[in-house]
């Protein structure tokens, strides 16, 4: 497989796999292909996927989310009845104008912790909890290149030479 992040190629060469957790919050697109792959993108043995990250506007936007889930919250596991776990995302995001029309930003903040308790399979006795925790920072700063807008409306020689007479 072939991972490409804003048109950066970011794939793990030892794994083949994504190098890193992704923040969910800032994907704008993602394209999946898996089959007629295009020749711009030359020894891809399989999936390719492609994100496309999210840019600030000339209005400000942004959203938060929270997520939580625990061991209350689900059926007990009956082959480990007093192990818990917990589960908590959360994150934001904000962009918009540094300039109106010429510069903008985007960035975001995603949380993520989960917890589980861990018991040995034999006798059920507790032994620890596991707890990983993750820190998922992004942030964009976009500009155009040039204001200048081109509009063609003038008639090539060529086409003038064949418009007939009286056009």
């Amino acid at each position: 497989n072939v991972y490409y992040f804003d048109g950066i190629d970011v794939t793990d060469r030892v794994t083949g796999t994504f190098g890193a957790n992704l923040n969910t919050e800032i994907i704008q697109e993602q394209k999946v292909i898996t089959g007629a792959i295009p020749a711009e993108y030359v020894g891809a043995p399989g999936l390719i996927s492609n994100v496309v990250t999210k840019s600030g506007s000339n209005s400000f936007s942004g959203s938060a989310n929270y997520f939580f889930q625990n061991s209350n919250l689900v059926a007990e596991n009956e082959n480990a009845p007093n192990e818990d776990f917990s589960n908590k995302d959360s994150a934001f995001t904000i962009g918009g104008p540094v300039f109106r029309d010429k510069a903008w930003f985007f960035g975001s903040y995603r949380y993520l912790n989960r917890s589980d308790d861990v018991s040995t399979l034999d006798t059920g006795e507790f032994m620890r909890t596991v707890d990983n925790t993750q820190h998922q920072g992004f942030a964009k700063v976009s500009w155009a290149a040039t204001s200048a807008r081109f509009i063609n409306d003038a008639i090539s020689a060529n086409q003038v030479a064949r418009c007939p007479a009286g056009a």
